[in-house]
């Protein structure tokens, strides 16, 4: 694109020639003296064109406040606030009609997700006076399809941490045990739904923090969301039973011609019927136990047995069990690393995001930069960790970041061409049982060691696209005490687009057997 105008002398007067000198000696680079005034005037013109984008009104999808008025929006006080789990409440009531899906539903939404008139504090203090002025594309399809949301959920600090105790508000508890993790960075829907507060949460997920069903990447719209790294973002439910996590997805998923991460994804009335598929059982499937998900030198090797007894129990169902080997799974996190955390550093932090088609939060930008000191010191350390090791990618190996996104099309190739040999895969969840939270005042190690390896079988799948649900099958012991029981999960990975043989074979176990007996 060619130069648009001339510069004028008072942009000149804002584009000074040192600007334009310092511009390209930040890159250690010069300019010959004698084409610096040049450059000055082309640069310079630059600055009308910002000027009329800035004059220019943000463009946010409208939102119906009479048809779905906000109530009651408040901070609850500690006794009005199971485990902690409440970023905000409000009530909002969906529409009317025992015919709507949803009807009689109540929903948390994770606190990185936009509703307009309802602060949204995304689990940091660096500010605390963001309030959207729209709402998530999934709100609307919510209300639309009957549910009532009855608030924000505590989201872990910039939603980025797999633990449940970097929050500004503090920590937020385990359902099944005070002083534990709920994992994250989706905790307060994880408590609200395990506690029975509501009946259903929308998390968002960038390496495991959906812990329920974490949809084929891009099925659900994340317009609206705090993002990370748009190759990673998928929002998804969490719910109890299989049942409701299929209604609830049926209400949400589909293009809304808004996030261009959809490009792939159906229109909503072109979503299969995932309630289809939950009386179907598995007789005659194949399920196959990925290998290498169970020999991670972190996992508990009581959470290994646990899921693979669980496994096996589908032969008795009709189904074949089968051992998987997929090689390159034993890598993905370190593929990660080398993506997820460079991205991270430059959109998430430094407010450089760019070449995406979608709705940009550019409100929460505003308060997230500059970066201040004050405000990296209110950062929590898997924050700072994303931000320092992502920068290290780019100072030291700039070529890194193309390669490990080439990494990610070889491990959604290779898991595809497993899954045309079986029909879902195993794999545990997380490699052990929920850990208690770190001290108030620990350092940055002991917190990132708490969640250590976590998410070595989800990371993989949000690099690779793949949909993934956990289902609860059994209790174990925590690792400091025995008399606290605590859920174990099993993983089910399905090919792409493929949540209905999720479902499937999910509801075929929840039926046949209850976790919480085993």
């Amino acid at each position: 694109m060619a130069t648009l105008t001339t510069a004028s002398e008072v942009n000149k007067a804002k584009i000074t020639e040192q600007d334009v000198v310092d511009i390209v000696s930040s890159l250690n680079l010069s300019l010959p003296d004698s084409d610096v005034p040049e450059w000055h005037d082309l640069i310079a013109s630059v600055q009308e064109s910002i000027d009329a984008v800035e004059a220019l009104s943000d463009y946010v999808p409208a939102v119906d406040l009479a048809r779905y008025p906000r109530r009651n929006v408040h901070r609850p006080s500690p006794e009005h606030n199971s485990g902690n789990a409440w970023a905000w409440k409000a009530r909002i009531e969906g529409d009317r009609g025992d015919d709507l899906p949803l009807s009689g539903v109540t929903v948390a939404l994770k606190d990185n997700i936009a509703v307009k008139n309802v602060p949204m504090l995304v689990g940091t203090n660096m500010f605390e006076d963001y309030v959207p002025d729209t709402d998530a594309t999934v709100v609307t399809r919510l209300l639309e399809a009957g549910a009532a949301i009855e608030g924000k959920a505590v989201c872990e600090n910039l939603s980025l941490c797999a633990s449940s105790f970097s929050a500004a508000t503090g920590p937020v508890e385990n359902p099944y045990a005070a002083g534990y993790t709920t994992g994250g960075s989706s905790s307060g829907c994880g408590h609200l739904v395990g506690a029975g507060v509501v009946d259903a949460g929308i998390g968002g997920d960038q390496g495991g923090s959906i812990s329920s069903m974490k949809p084929t990447w891009g099925l659900v719209p994340w317009t609206g969301v705090m993002t990370h790294d748009p190759v990673h973002d998928t929002a998804g439910p969490m719910t109890k039973t299989v049942a409701l996590n299929a209604k609830v997805l049926q209400a949400i998923a589909g293009r809304d011609d808004i996030d261009d991460r959809q490009f792939a994804a159906p229109l909503p009335r072109h979503v299969p019927n995932y309630s289809a598929s939950l009386n179907k059982g598995v007789h005659g499937l194949k399920i196959g136990i990925l290998r290498e998900g169970f020999e991670f030198s972190v996992i508990d090797p009581r959470v290994k047995q646990k899921v693979c007894e669980a496994a096996d129990l589908f032969e008795t169902l009709g189904a074949e069990v089968v051992s998987v080997s997929i090689p390159l799974h034993t890598q993905a996190g370190h593929i990660v690393n080398c993506a997820l955390r460079p991205t991270a550093s430059q959109q998430a932090y430094l407010g450089k995001a760019c070449g995406r088609r979608g709705l940009y939060l550019t409100g929460l930008t505003e308060r997230m930069h500059p970066l201040t000191q004050d405000k990296f010191d209110k950062m929590f350390s898997t924050s700072k960790f994303s931000l320092i090791a992502g920068l290290h990618v780019w100072n030291r190996h700039p070529t890194l970041y193309g390669k490990a996104m080439n990494l990610y099309r070889r491990l959604k190739d290779e898991y595809d061409a497993a899954l045309e040999q079986v029909d879902v895969l195993i794999t545990p969840t997380t490699p052990y049982v929920a850990n208690r939270h770190a001290e108030p005042h620990a350092g940055p190690a002991e917190q990132m060691g708490k969640s250590r390896g976590v998410a070595v079988n989800t990371v993989c799948f949000n690099a690779s696209g793949h949909p993934a649900m956990s289902l609860p099958v059994g209790f174990l012991p925590a690792e400091d005490d025995e008399r606290v029981m605590l859920p174990v999960g099993m993983q089910i990975v399905g090919g792409m687009f493929q949540e209905e043989m999720i479902y499937r074979v999910g509801a075929a176990w929840e039926r046949a057997f209850d976790w919480k007996t085993r």
